[in-house]
């Protein structure tokens, strides 16, 4: 699957959130003390919960709340996929992305 069949699937109304939660990644790498293996999963969880919160401010466009809740946790792991996606893109262009990868130098 590549980032155009993925991104078929955000809806427009979420496509911004895949930038918050691209800087919200930065700048828990920045954290010295947060460990980098947790940064996927606090981003899915961060992703997860803007999303539904999104979802339910515009509740009137969903037939009920569990409709609401799952269209918003959908969205927020579609979302965080695909920050993650966009992060490891830049990385391995040279782009200045957050790599976690360290070279050695001999």
């Amino acid at each position: 699957m590549n980032l155009e069949q993925v991104s078929q699937y955000i809806k427009a109304d979420y496509a911004i959130l895949v930038a918050v939660l691209y800087c919200l990644g930065r700048a828990f790498k920045a954290i010295r003390k947060f460990p980098n293996q947790f940064i996927p999963l606090a981003l899915t969880g961060c992703g997860i919960m803007l999303a539904c919160l999104s979802a339910v401010s515009r509740y009137g466009e969903y037939a009920n709340w569990a409709a609401a809740l799952f269209d918003g946790m959908v969205q927020g792991i579609l979302c965080t996929g695909m920050s993650v996606y966009l992060n490891e893109v830049i990385s391995h262009c040279g782009l200045g992305g957050c790599s976690c990868r360290k070279d050695k130098k001999d």
